[in-house]
C-alpha cells in the first residue's frame, strides 16, 4: 500500500482577527459592488453625524446694521435651521455664537437638513441670510448631551471654510447621503483645515441653479405678500 504523504497545512489567521469587523469587512468586499452599500450602512451603524451651521460676515453685518440688524438675522437663520433639523430627525445639540450644532444618526438625514437650509435661505427672499454649514460623521465622545472629538472638530473647521449658500461635508458623509432635490454636488478636494494634520476630501453641497421663470415666480409671490 502506498504511504499518503501528509497534505501541507494552511495557516489560519489568529481567531481575533478573524472575528472582528474587519476580517468580516474584508470578506463582504469580495462579493462586489452591489454588497459595498450594505457594508457602507454596517460600518455606519451607532455613527453619529454632526451638523454646524454659522451666519457669513455676521460680525461686519452687526457693525454696520447695529443690533436691530444681528436680531433679524439670527431670527431668519433660526426659523430655516432648527425646524429643518427637527423635520430630519435631528437634534439640535445647541447654539453656537451666530449658529447651531446639531447631530444625526444617519448621514443622510442631516445631508436633507442641510439641503432644506440652503434651500430656504435661497429662495426666501424675507430670509435671505448667508447661512453655511458644515458636515462630517464618525463615532465622537458623548459628554453630558454633548458631543467631543475630532468628528465635531472637523465639522467646525469645515462650516468656516464653506461659502454663503452652502454646505461642506467630508467624503464619509457624502456617500451616506442622496442628492436632495433643489441641490447639486460639486467635489471640493482636500481644503486646508486649522489643527487638522489630514484634511478629508471634501464635496459642496449647493441649491441648483434657478431658472429666469422660477425668479420671477419667486419674486412675485413674495410681492404678492
Amino acid at each position: 500500500m502506498r504511504a499518503v504523504g501528509k497534505r501541507p497545512r494552511v495557516p489560519r489567521p489568529p481567531r481575533i482577527l478573524r472575528a472582528t469587523p474587519l476580517g468580516l469587512a474584508s470578506r463582504l468586499l469580495d462579493l462586489g459592488t452591489a454588497h459595498r452599500a450594505i457594508l457602507e450602512r454596517f460600518a455606519q451603524r451607532g455613527s453619529i453625524t454632526i451638523l454646524f451651521t454659522d451666519i457669513a460676515n455676521f460680525t461686519a453685518t452687526t457693525e454696520s446694521g447695529g443690533e436691530r440688524a444681528a436680531i433679524g438675522m439670527l431670527d431668519a437663520h433660526d426659523s430655516l435651521a432648527i425646524p429643518a433639523v427637527a423635520r430630519n430627525r435631528g437634534r439640535v445639540v445647541k447654539n453656537v455664537g451666530d449658529g447651531i450644532m446639531a447631530a444625526f444618526r444617519d448621514p443622510a438625514d442631516a445631508v436633507e437638513a442641510a439641503a432644506a437650509i440652503i434651500t430656504g435661505a435661497s429662495r426666501d427672499h424675507r430670509k435671505r441670510v448667508p447661512i453655511r454649514i458644515g458636515l462630517d460623521v464618525g463615532r465622537p465622545t458623548r459628554r453630558g448631551e454633548d458631543y467631543i472629538g475630532h468628528t465635531v472638530n472637523v465639522a467646525a473647521r469645515l462650516v468656516k471654510r464653506a461659502r454663503p449658500g452652502e454646505a461642506l461635508v467630508t467624503e464619509a458623509v457624502h456617500r451616506g447621503a442622496g442628492k436632495p432635490d433643489g441641490t447639486v454636488w460639486r467635489a471640493r478636494g482636500r481644503p486646508a483645515l486649522k489643527g487638522v494634520a489630514k484634511p478629508p476630501a471634501t464635496w459642496r453641497l449647493m441649491a441648483a441653479p434657478q431658472t429666469r421663470e422660477a425668479r420671477s415666480k419667486g419674486r412675485r409671490a413674495v410681492a404678492a405678500r
